[in-house]
Order: C-alpha cells, then sequence, then structure tokens
C-alpha cells in the first residue's frame, strides 16, 4: 500500500449542521467582532463575516432591557455556533425575571470576491426561546477601511416589517402567522417564517488607530414582545458605537442605541490553534543525535536498549540482509510519525553498514495499523546530513498490510514499567447556558486515571476516581419533576459524593487486519453505568470514511452506595452503527450515529469534530430520537445537543504530562438520546495509524 499525496490527507472536522455567513479579502478576520448577541458584527445586527477556524469567544453584554452572555466556536471555516443566556433585566442590582437561552448558527454560503460580497445565513435560537428567535441572509463587502454590510431578517429581525416575505412564494408554510413569544420553543419549522421580513445595515470603519473601529447600524427589531408584555419604549432602530481591541484576545464596545439608551459589551477570544502545543515541554530535552555514518554490527538488542533509554517503548526487533523490523508501542504524548522518526533513528544508529529499510510496526493498546516502511537513506540525509526533508522522506515511505502471526504479540518493554507518567488527569467541566428555570448551571470535576500492567497477556485494565470540587445542581430536583427510572436526569445525585469511582474495567482488543479492529470490556464503564459489551470498528487506511458498531449490556449505578459503586437493579441493552467520514478542505470529520440509546428510545445523532496540530479536539452534535423528554420551557422536545472542547495541559510547565481540560457545554438532567460513553472508542484508539494523522503531522518525524 504506497502512501499518496503529502496534503491529501490534511483533512479536516466540522460541527454540527446549521448556518452563517462572512466576507473578507482585503481584512484578517480577527479585525471583526461581537454583536450584542455574540456571533460577529455590528452593534446590533449581524454581518457575514466568520473568525479563524477554531476560535472561541466569551461575552457578556448590555442593553435595556437584557443582559446577554455567550459563548461561541468557529467549528469550521464556514460555520460558527454560539451558546447564549439571555436575562430581561433592567436594573443591573436587580435579579433577571426571565431568562431566554438560545443557540445560535451562522453558515457561510459564498466567500468575498474582488466584485461579489460575503454571504451568509444565521439562525438566532434555532434551538432556544421564541423571543430572541430570528432568522437572517447577511452580505458583506470590504473597501478599503470600510467594511459594509446590507441583509434581510425575518423573526425578531424582522419584526419591523418592511417587505412581504419573498419565501412565500416557495409555499404557504413560508407566509403563516409567526408567534415572537410564547413558552414554546422556537423550532425547525419555524424558521424563516411569518408574514413580513425586515431590512438591516451598517457599515464598519476601522481607524488608524490600532484596534479602534466605529461601528453604525440601522436594524430592523421593533421590540413586539417586550412592548406587548410590558410596555416597553422600543429604542430608535439605529445605533452608533465603538469597538476597541487593545489585545487581539480582548474588544470592548460600547454604542447609543438612539438618544437614549446605551449598548456595552465585553468578549474576550482566542484560537484553539495558538494554544501551547502538548508536545512543547520535551521539544528542548536532550536526545542521541543521529548518526550520519554507518559502522559496526547490526545489534537488535542495542536498538531495543538504547530506544528504552529515551522511553521509546521499541521491542520485537529483527534484522535480515537488507532489512530491520520492529514494533512500537505508541503513547498519548507524541504524534505517532515524531515517535516513528524517534525509533527509526535508534534502529539506523545500530544498523550496521548494509541495512537499507526500516519497518516498525505501530502498536496502541493491543491494536495494530498498517507497518510503516522508511528508506534508512532519507533518514541519514534528513537527520544526519541535515540535506533532506521529512516531505523526502514521504514520498520513499510505503505503509505495508498487518503481517500474520503478529496478532499473538501483545508486549511492553518489561524496564519501563508503570509509574506518574502513565497516570493522566483531566478536568472536567459542564456548563449549561440553555436553562430557562435556573440560569447558569455548571459543575466541575478532577478525574484521576491510570492503566494497570496487562492481565494474562491479553487483557488491559483501566480505573479512574472523580474528586467532585464544585457546581450548582442541588437544585435541579426541586425545578424538574424526576422520572422513576431516569437515565441521566439524577446527575446532580451523583455530584453530591466529594470522591466516587468513575471507571474501573478491563479490556480485551484485537486487530484482524491493519484496517480491521475489534474490543471488548466490561466493569464500571462511565460514571453513572457499568457493564458489558463491545465495538468492531473497519478503517481502511487510505480511505476518508469508516464504519463500525457497538453495543452494551448498561447497568444503573446507586448513587447512595459507597463510592456509588453499587447498582440500582435496573439494566437495559443500547447499540449503535456508526459511519465516519473526513470531510475535504474543512479538516473535519463527520460521525453519523443510529440505534437505541439508553432510555430505550431509537433515533440518531449527527457530530462535527476537529482535530488541531497541537492536541486540541473540538466536537458539536445533535440527537434526535423517537421519545421525548421535559425541555426548558415546559413542554417537550425530541433533540438534545452540546459541543465539547478538550485541551492539553501537557505543555505547560509542572503540569503533568498527561494533563487535559474538558469543557462541554450541554443542557443538564436529560434522559433521551444519552448513550453510555464508550471509555474505549476505536475511532479514537486508531486515529494514531490513520493517513490523515500520519500526513498531518508527518513533519515531526525529523523533530
Amino acid at each position: 500500500m504506497r502512501s499518496i499525496s503529502f496534503s491529501k490527507y490534511n483533512l479536516a472536522c466540522t460541527a454540527i449542521a446549521v448556518i452563517t455567513i462572512t466576507i473578507s479579502t482585503h481584512a484578517r478576520a480577527n479585525d471583526y467582532s461581537s454583536t450584542l448577541y455574540g456571533p460577529l458584527g455590528l452593534n446590533t445586527v449581524p454581518n457575514a463575516r466568520m473568525d479563524e477556524t477554531g476560535t472561541v469567544r466569551a461575552g457578556v453584554s448590555t442593553l435595556d432591557p437584557y443582559i446577554h452572555s455567550w459563548l461561541g466556536i468557529q467549528l469550521a471555516e464556514p460555520l460558527s455556533i454560539t451558546v447564549r443566556q439571555s436575562a430581561e433585566i433592567s436594573n443591573l442590582n436587580d435579579d433577571a425575571d426571565r431568562l431566554y437561552p438560545g443557540a445560535d448558527l451562522k453558515l457561510r454560503l459564498m466567500k468575498e470576491t474582488k466584485t461579489l460580497p460575503e454571504l451568509s445565513v444565521g439562525l438566532q435560537s434555532a434551538i432556544g426561546h421564541k423571543r430572541l428567535a430570528g432568522e437572517y441572509l447577511a452580505l458583506s463587502k470590504r473597501y478599503k477601511d470600510f467594511d459594509f454590510t446590507a441583509g434581510l431578517g425575518w423573526g425578531r429581525y424582522g419584526s419591523a416589517a418592511h417587505f412581504d416575505n419573498p419565501l412565500k412564494i416557495l409555499g404557504s408554510h413560508f407566509g403563516k402567522n409567526r408567534s415572537l413569544d410564547g413558552e414554546m420553543p422556537n423550532q425547525p419549522h419555524d424558521w424563516f417564517t411569518g408574514q413580513d421580513i425586515g431590512v438591516f445595515g451598517g457599515l464598519e470603519y476601522f481607524t488608524p488607530l490600532k484596534g479602534l473601529s466605529v461601528k453604525l447600524d440601522y436594524g430592523a427589531d421593533h421590540y413586539i414582545a417586550e412592548q406587548a408584555d410590558t410596555g416597553f419604549a422600543r429604542p430608535a432602530p439605529w445605533s452608533a458605537g465603538l469597538n476597541y481591541k487593545p489585545a487581539s484576545w480582548i474588544a470592548l464596545g460600547i454604542a447609543a442605541q438612539g438618544n437614549d439608551k446605551l449598548m456595552g459589551r465585553l468578549s474576550l477570544q482566542s484560537p484553539i490553534k495558538n494554544w501551547r502545543d502538548k508536545d512543547h515541554q520535551t521539544r528542548t530535552e536532550k536526545r542521541k543525535p543521529f548518526r550520519p555514518y554507518r559502522t559496526g554490527l547490526s545489534l537488535p538488542s542495542e536498538m531495543e536498549l538504547a530506544a528504552a533509554g529515551e522511553e521509546v517503548q521499541l521491542y520485537d526487533v529483527e534484522t535480515t540482509l537488507y532489512n530491520a523490523t520492529g514494533s512500537l508501542t505508541l503513547n498519548e504524548k507524541h504524534s505517532t510519525p515524531r515517535q516513528i522518526g524517534h525509533a527509526a533513528k535508534h534502529i539506523a544508529n545500530h544498523a550496521g553498514p548494509a541495512i537499507e529499510r526500516i519497518e516498525i510496526q505501530p502498536v496502541k493498546l493491543g491494536l495494530y495499523g498498517p507497518a510503516i516502511q522508511i528508506m534508512r537513506s532519507g533518514l541519514e540525509n534528513a537527520l544526519g546530513k541535515k540535506s533532506g526533508s521529512a516531505e523526502e522522506i514521504w514520498h520513499s515511505t510505503e505503509f505495508l498490510p498487518l503481517k500474520k502471526g503478529i496478532l499473538t504479540k501483545r508486549h511492553r518493554p518489561f524496564d519501563q514499567g508503570y509509574g506518574l507518567k502513565d497516570v493522566s488527569f483531566k478536568l472536567d467541566t459542564q456548563i449549561s447556558l440553555s436553562e430557562e428555570d435556573s440560569g447558569t448551571l455548571h459543575r466541575t470535576g478532577i478525574v484521576i486515571g491510570s492503566q494497570a500492567p496487562e492481565a494474562f497477556g491479553f487483557l488491559d485494565s483501566f480505573a479512574s476516581f472523580r474528586i467532585n470540587t464544585s457546581d450548582n445542581l442541588d437544585r435541579l430536583s426541586e425545578i424538574r419533576p424526576r422520572p422513576a427510572l431516569p437515565v441521566k436526569s439524577d446527575i446532580d445525585l451523583f455530584t453530591r459524593r466529594t470522591i466516587a469511582l468513575d471507571t474501573a474495567f478491563s479490556a480485551f482488543t484485537h486487530s484482524f487486519r491493519s484496517d480491521l479492529h475489534m474490543s471488548l470490556m466490561g466493569g464500571y464503564l462511565e460514571e453513572m453505568y457499568g457493564g458489558a459489551g463491545g465495538e468492531v470498528l473497519y478503517r481502511p487506511f487510505d480511505a476518508r470514511w469508516a464504519i463500525g458498531a457497538e453495543s452494551f449490556l448498561a447497568f444503573k449505578r446507586d448513587p447512595e452506595t459507597s463510592l456509588n459503586m453499587g447498582y440500582t437493579g435496573d439494566s437495559l441493552l443500547s447499540g449503535h452503527v456508526n459511519g465516519w467520514y473526513d470531510i475535504p478542505e474543512w479538516d473535519l470529520t463527520l460521525n453519523a450515529k443510529i440505534g437505541r440509546y439508553l432510555a430505550e428510545d431509537i433515533g440518531g445523532t449527527l457530530s462535527l469534530q476537529k482535530r488541531f496540530h497541537n492536541g486540541a479536539k473540538l466536537e458539536g452534535y445533535m440527537t434526535m430520537t423517537n421519545q421525548s423528554d421535559l425541555d426548558l420551557f415546559g413542554g417537550t422536545t425530541h433533540a438534545d445537543h452540546g459541543i465539547r472542547l478538550s485541551l492539553p495541559l501537557g505543555g505547560f510547565k509542572y503540569a503533568p504530562e498527561r494533563a487535559s481540560a474538558n469543557i462541554t457545554l450541554a443542557p443538564f438532567g436529560r434522559d433521551i438520546g444519552q448513550k453510555l460513553e464508550n471509555p474505549l472508542p476505536l475511532y479514537d484508539v486508531t486515529e494514531s495509524f490513520s493517513a490523515r494523522h500520519m500526513a498531518k503531522y508527518w513533519n515531526d518525524i525529523t523533530e
């Protein structure tokens, strides 16, 4: 199996499906700033612009009668998602009268060119309360230091009713009367509906003063719901304000809305790709050099010993006249190409003069990927003589199918043992801005875990403990009725125990071929469930797609028992068929699941995932099933959604090597659409073997 082009697998992953628009050829993405509601735009109206992929924005703003807080993520180049909580409050010293949560989406339809504007479509409160819901189509065009925006709005953005809804020609559905308030959530059948639409526009002028811009806009929001509810006096539709960025990570805004109201905004932002690389601490470590000359005898034992001295787990090295082969146990700390490069260096340094080809079989948790065959001369030129490059090594590298007989070899060098370097530390935080009855909910804990030595030569065992450090879920059972057989709506009971057993399970893994893998496991599989089950995965090396299936017999854990180790007696069978596809150009992975969830509901999940070179991962997901759950507005919903962000912390001084921070933005206490969290997902484990991973990190082979 030959390697393909160096850039073909520099792919992309994205996040949940929805809509936005942006433009910029003359301006940098970080020139732009948030609107009152969070997404990029002017003061109160959105524009078509997008952030740099992976940018995270958090902020707070106020304009009578609301205070808004938000967290937005640019999931892919054309797609951004914002989770927002809006509180109705006129006096900052008072408690909020009402809360209006929402999830906003923005999708770019067309990039700006010299002649054409940027075009984006957006949905405010695509999922959320109707009061702040509205859709828009925005155009933005840059001319020197001016950025012009114009758009059409529906819902809240169209309440000025400037024109008839043009979508009525597509069917009577779009022309139906649309409620701009009420206790039912905004849903897809409400999008782009209504008798009328509004027109909005404005401009932003980037002044010669660094970081300072002027924003002027004219909106179509007539505050219909507020006037009907409290007699609120709506402000004039125009606004004028300033935006100042003293640094790239902070933006301050102030604007006059008409003659009598003042808007204020603070936002913090940073691209995830700028997060410190997980390898940062080890890049300056002094390592043995690559010998640019060939001498001596071919000594496999010396190869393994020298590798062990640099914590490279190389074993079963064998040599023939021209070839040297060996197996390499991969770790999470470094990329596969970097580990392959280090292992190949130790083989070449002790290979004698005749060896020309070095073949290394990567192994991870008992699974095997394609063997990687590298020409020794390419390594000598790049690492020894400093006259070659990683790309030259790539063009002479071959990826070979798994050899027969290797399946029985599960080995970890005894002399490297187990220690603190194998202990993982995870700061686990979940936040929900999407709560109408209790404002922002949160919980934070520290999960400390480790892998035990292999048992019987084929079983891997894992265990972790959770320290619950803080949360505000104590009122969850008071404000929401708890079902007789909760799935995950009793999360507040699990957070009451300071220290609990998080996971404790054993797993058997097996690679039938380098593209076909299997796992079986049993024990305490996640915080709220134990059980037994397994997974199978077919993932061709040179394909953008993969398919698999998983099934678990799950047993509900009892939070009233010691360390949450007991069981309630409830059990159920869940299972899913899974599919993955790497989306070209965006460097995203689309994952689709369909099957049976823990509430015995049937449905599917779509997610988009982005992996960054520094080890960070960003994912957005949405689940729909045939059963309903209590929603945030007193009704029912068939959907669950969220955003997950994982950041490596090992690149920071004094941080443990296997430290990370996981942040989840998702509603608390849901029962429908919940699945047992597979503690050993094969797609993630085999990512180290994939062509995408190899190409993305191939430059690391010369480090």
